[in-house]
């Protein structure tokens, strides 16, 4: 039935028997008999030659092509939906996953991952931004999610979502920052020359959680992003300017079983916990 509807659609679109068969990579008559078939089905004409030999569909035609494309639709989702619960889907990835986007985001990720593809294997890394880059040129990552706007030559990157920061903590003159080549590091960078702030001290940790400890313990202030506990630590609001986005880079010589469909899914996953929040 599929097939018969493949090539209706062509038929459909092209007004052309000879036309759909080429587009379809098979022969008129191949054509011609599928179009037989579904009419026989169906009861009913889909086409009628003019004396210009033009191909004109029927009002029962137009009925069909409105609901043939999402049957279609619905099939290939059925079918690679059974293929990916099958064992012999399993495909093993290497990810590397900025601190930031592993604090905030990557959970959901792997979540809406693992209900789409149960035999999907896969490990993460949780490095800085950069280092996922360096990584990733390597060939030694399929997949990295990053927090700075970093590019890699022949990568493909995608925007996921958006991410509020805020600065957090009590002031003491210090400001609490990561290391060189992080993300959370280029953006306080950012804002501490936006505002004009000289701190007294600044301290580098190369942990989310260890800076966040620190912040909640009163020594100093942070950027943070606004999904992030802060118990009773203060929070003041920066501005949408300091609004980061979260993306994904593809190693551009990486290809696994169902790739399109597992980055499909992690788009919706990124871009639905930014709705939610």
């Amino acid at each position: 039935m599929f097939n018969l509807l493949r090539t209706f659609m062509a038929v459909y679109e092209t007004r052309n028997f000879s036309l759909a068969a080429t587009h379809l990579f098979t022969s008129q008559p191949t054509v011609s008999h599928h179009i037989h078939q579904l009419e026989h089905q169906l009861k009913t004409t889909l086409f009628e030659r003019n004396k210009r030999s033009a191909t004109i569909p029927t009002a029962a035609a137009d009925i069909l092509y409105a609901f043939s494309g999402n049957m279609l639709a619905e099939w290939e989702k059925t079918q690679e939906a059974i293929q990916n619960s099958q064992k012999d889907a399993i495909v093993d990835l290497h990810i590397g996953v900025s601190q930031s986007v592993a604090a905030v985001l990557f959970s959901r990720i792997a979540a809406a991952l693992k209900k789409a593809f149960p035999y999907l294997q896969y490990d993460v890394a949780v490095l800085n931004s950069l280092q996922v880059v360096k990584q990733l040129e390597g060939q030694h990552l399929d997949l990295g999610f990053i927090e700075q706007p970093l590019t890699l030559k022949g990568a493909v990157r995608t925007t996921l979502c958006t991410d509020q920061l805020i600065a957090a903590g009590w002031s003491t003159g210090t400001w609490i920052t990561r290391e060189e080549g992080s993300g959370m590091r280029y953006y306080t960078t950012a804002y501490l020359q936006a505002a004009g702030i000289s701190p007294q001290h600044m301290m580098t940790v190369n942990n989310n959680a260890m800076l966040l400890a620190l912040v909640q313990q009163g020594v100093g202030q942070a950027l943070l992003s606004d999904q992030v506990a802060l118990g009773n630590a203060p929070a003041q609001a920066i501005g949408p300017q300091f609004q980061r986005h979260f993306y994904l880079l593809q190693n551009p010589t990486a290809n696994w079983p169902h790739k399109q469909a597992m980055l499909d899914r992690i788009v919706e996953a990124a871009r639905a916990s930014e709705v939610t929040r």
